[in-house]
């Protein structure tokens, strides 16, 4: 394997694009699972702050009841490198701009060759020449964390236009100013000031991939504020979907039924009940066959009228297989969706 190549095959792995995996290297499917229900807010909290001391890496939690305001927070105000979860704040800002009346869901684009970025996504693999809408654009966006779709409409909103409205909702430590392009190339250790197509990126020459300087410079986003935020800064977008405070109720509801698009069971999802409707986006970003950065970000609904969780998990610097994380992550949020389910469940509803 040549060293060109070696950080395209990283780039494959970048920001959403599931690998695949053998049977035998998965945890246990959930029914499967024994799980003890805590009995007690300190039996969650314990839940918690074991699973999150197993996780080789940094781990930031925010769990929260919307209905009654009970929540539970680890590092929730650390920033993090967000990977696609950065896709959430442009889909609110699209969706703000469509309230406005600046875009519709109707208006369509001409798709080009130079519009490709490498990473997740169906796009990249599409002949040029498609016409299609932003209402399409969104789904490939959220559904398949596609990479090119979002770029199309990162640059359609605009960074200036997400970090107005960003400060509009009262987040203050959160910056969204890197579409997926850039942030692949930082993460490469090249410009990200310097577009590259798919072809152009395979094309360097090997002195490119072998410079001591990329190679230190690959590292520099982790340590950066380009597409971070916090558990509680995100956690706080999805309780205002919930309250209907994305511009309003109906506006709000149509982005939750976009996030409720979302494909696979990452972190969140993993072990829950197979009926539970959730709305989610979840990002990875990864080195060396391993995902250095791994996050989830998930409004939950409760059956039995017991109400809606907001669930943040963000892994970042993270040392071990990504298959250990998700099962580790996975038995927290169950943990305190069986907690908040049994304290606030209505009897005799449905």
């Amino acid at each position: 394997m040549t060293l060109r190549k070696i950080p395209v095959i990283r780039m494959l792995a970048i920001i959403g694009l599931v690998a695949a995996t053998s049977l035998a290297a998965l945890p246990l499917a959930s029914q499967d699972l024994t799980f003890q229900v805590p009995r007690s807010r300190a039996d969650l909290e314990k839940a918690l702050r074991t699973g999150a001391g197993t996780v080789h890496g940094r781990l930031g939690i925010l769990v929260k009841h919307v209905e009654s305001g009970e929540a539970f927070g680890l590092r929730e105000d650390e920033r993090f490198q967000l990977a696609s979860v950065f896709k959430i704040p442009v889909l609110l800002t699209l969706h703000k701009q469509i309230a406005l009346g600046r875009i519709s869901l109707d208006d369509r684009i001409n798709f080009t060759e130079r519009m490709k970025t490498f990473g997740s996504g169906l796009m990249a693999s599409m002949k040029p020449g498609l016409n299609i809408s932003v209402q399409d654009l969104q789904l490939l966006m959220m559904a398949r964390s596609d990479n090119t779709a979002t770029d199309i409409l990162f640059h359609m909103v605009t960074p200036e236009a997400i970090a107005a409205y960003m400060a509009e909702l009262g987040l203050k430590a959160t910056t969204v100013d890197y579409d997926t392009r850039q942030l692949i190339l930082a993460f490469l250790g090249l410009d990200p000031d310097k577009p590259l197509t798919i072809a152009e990126l395979y094309a360097l020459p090997e002195s490119v991939w072998a410079d001591p300087a990329r190679a230190a410079a690959e590292k520099a986003i982790e340590g950066s504020l380009h597409n971070t935020s916090t558990p509680r800064e995100i956690g706080l977008l999805l309780e205002k979907c919930v309250r209907g405070e994305i511009v309003d109720r109906a506006v709000s509801d149509r982005v939750l039924e976009v996030m409720k698009s979302h494909t696979g069971a990452e972190l969140v999802l993993r072990y829950l009940p197979s009926s539970t409707a959730v709305a989610r986006k979840g990002g990875s970003l990864s080195r060396g066959g391993r995902d250095t950065v791994l996050l989830d970000a998930a409004v939950v609904w409760l059956p039995e009228n017991a109400g809606t969780l907001v669930m943040c998990f963000f892994g970042n610097d993270l040392a071990e297989v990504h298959y250990d994380i998700k099962h580790k992550v996975g038995l927290m949020a169950r943990a305190a969706y069986d907690y908040f389910l049994a304290k606030n469940r209505k009897p005799g509803k449905g």
